[in-house]
């Protein structure tokens, strides 16, 4: 008789349990997205910017390697931009074998603000993506510079002048948005890479707005050049060859000489031949300069909330498991079960709706589970070879 009731007091403590997790989760996942929805709706539309007059010289460096198709689709995007102070293009070609040089010196008959540079391929102990950026900001000849790459597409004439507009007083940097393109990605775990990219996105968005940026990416990034130079470049981390959009953020920005641009017309889109194989590769490099980032708590506070999450799912199981053949405790449940999963699917919704990626409803809880698992086997897979992320051998 006390054994039965012992059992009995322990569904029930497992299920207000779980209630309590879905209950924590939920606030949670929604304050993050509420956060970011008012950032977009109201914050960023009530800040103060520099008007048309004022806008600064910037220097636009696009990286390309063996991109010429891309190059050819989305340059003239870029050369066509509708700003009013002057503007140089500096395509940096790392060694391309492709069609590149050719390209750029045609388009060069029709636009005289484009420039090329090459970087020389026989460098092999030096980062070269970090090495193609310098050798264009020592090209440019503007105050501001601003990153992208050749296979990004641009989607307004009215980009540079959105993201030059943030470089008032005090700013001397603007974290821009950008997101792959899914048209082509059709293959197994199509449903995960959008899942993945909404939440890192959201990591470092949220991170940004409440002060703490530690990352921007390549594809839309601006600063200035005397920061740059200021800061000696990236030689606090040259030892790596990545990191010269978070690891190198993560050094120079803070809240008060940092912006965050989220206008929908600046959103610029990487798109990738084989995205599937671009997404493994470029998660594992972000897994590995993570760790030489300036604050962890982001990456710790999304750990601690996937853990409730599988907690929760525990608690459930194991009330179920010890009361299958009872109706109430299989109704409560359903209904803790089902407290938890509407609003993830909302959520995760809405948040994809606002970084403009597919749309994802029923399989959002599903996505919240994996995403720990597949993670944890990038980081495992990042051990192996941790060589590859350093210029030299170590």
């Amino acid at each position: 008789m006390i054994f039965s009731l012992n059992i009995h007091y322990m569904i029930w403590c497992l299920l207000g349990a779980a209630l309590l997790l879905s209950l924590v989760w939920i606030t949670w996942y929604n304050r993050r997205s509420m956060r970011l929805l008012k950032f977009i709706k109201v914050d960023e539309r009530t800040r103060r910017y520099l008007y048309p007059d004022d806008l600064p010289s910037v220097s636009v460096i696009v990286f390309a390697n063996d991109d010429d198709k891309w190059l050819n689709k989305f340059l003239p995007t870029i050369m066509r931009q509708q700003y009013p102070a002057p503007f140089e293009v500096i395509v940096v070609d790392d060694a391309s074998v492709d069609g590149t040089k050719d390209l750029i010196g045609d388009m060069m008959v029709y636009f005289d603000h484009l420039k090329i540079v090459t970087v020389p391929g026989q460098t092999r102990s030096l980062s070269r993506k970090k090495l193609a950026i310098m050798l264009g900001i020592k090209a440019s000849q503007h105050d501001v510079i601003l990153t992208t790459n050749a296979n990004c597409q641009i989607h307004s004439d009215r980009w540079l002048m959105a993201m030059m507009r943030n470089f008032g007083p005090g700013v001397d940097v603007v974290l821009g948005y950008s997101h792959f393109s899914h048209d082509n990605d059709k293959g197994f775990g199509r449903t995960y890479r959008i899942y993945d990219e909404m939440t890192s996105s959201m990591q470092w968005l949220l991170s940004a707005i409440k002060g703490k940026p530690y990352r921007g990416i390549s594809d839309n990034l601006a600063y200035r050049k005397e920061l740059f130079y200021k800061h000696k470049g990236f030689s606090r981390s040259l030892e790596l060859k990545w990191g010269d959009d978070d690891i190198f953020i993560s050094e120079i920005a803070n809240a008060k000489n940092t912006r965050l641009e989220l206008l929908p017309p600046t959103y610029t889109t990487a798109h990738y031949d084989d995205l599937p194989h671009a997404f493994g590769t470029l998660k594992t490099r972000r897994d590995f300069t993570s760790r030489h980032v300036n604050t962890k708590r982001q990456f710790r506070v999304q750990a601690l909330m996937s853990l409730l999450y599988w907690l929760r799912l525990a608690a459930i199981v194991a009330a179920i498991v010890l009361a299958w053949n009872n109706l109430a405790v299989l109704a409560a449940a359903a209904i803790i079960f089902l407290i938890t999963w509407l609003p993830t699917m909302l959520i995760t919704f809405r948040n994809c709706y606002l970084l403009k990626l597919p749309l994802l409803l029923f399989s959002a809880p599903l996505m919240v589970l994996i995403r720990p698992i597949v993670s944890a086997a990038y980081h495992l897979k990042g051990l192996f070879t941790r060589k590859n992320n350093y210029t030299t051998i170590i």
